[in-house]
């Protein structure tokens, strides 16, 4: 059986983990190393264990808003009010005339049109065979950010339970090894 102080670095894990899921201001990676240098391999891993499943839980909030938030009756009508615009746009572009918006907005178009078009080939990828393993590789690796990966996972088709999975996976691995790095050393 644990002691109090074992079962409260656990807890403590499990805390920062959810809460440095949807903030990057609190890397949960250094509470790992921390519990790594200065515990035993068993609370290390503990620890870790217990960061992966906060991180999963936090990753899971965020999925879930993006998921709610693409369904919004607000998203919606912003949708096509820039669906007008753009048709605006084209059309006075069309005509040969000046397009409504001022230098600025002319100089960001093409700015737009490339977000959206990486927008779409990562929602798409998300939504394709590979999405989990790109969930997984985002879990364990850190590349591509899993912090924008839950929000794109979120928009896409992927099912909640295969992000919850490939993600508590991804993160567990990568804690677990953190965790055990100072023993794999001399």
């Amino acid at each position: 059986m644990p002691d109090l102080a074992t079962v409260g670095l656990v807890a403590l894990g499990l805390v920062v983990g959810a809460v440095s899921a949807v903030t990057p201001f609190l890397p949960v990676e250094a509470y790992v190393i921390g519990l790594a240098v200065t515990h035993p391999a068993g609370v290390a891993v503990a620890g870790a264990v217990a960061a992966a499943v906060g991180q999963t839980v936090g990753k899971v909030l965020l999925f879930t808003t993006a998921r709610g938030a693409a369904s919004s009756k607000w998203l919606e009508r912003l949708r096509e009010r820039g669906a007008k615009e753009a048709a605006e746009i084209t059309a006075a572009e069309e005509a040969g005339e000046e397009p409504p918006g001022g230098p600025v907005r002319r100089a960001l178009r093409p700015v737009g049109r490339w977000v959206k078009r990486v927008n779409a080939a990562c929602i798409a990828l998300l939504s394709g065979r590979w999405g989990p393993g790109v969930v997984l590789l985002s879990g364990a690796v850190g590349i591509p950010p899993l912090l924008a990966i839950a929000f794109y996972a979120g928009t896409s088709k992927m099912t909640l339970r295969a992000f919850v999975v490939t993600c508590l996976l991804g993160r567990a691995i990568r804690f677990v090894v953190l965790a055990l790095v100072p023993d794999l050393l001399p």
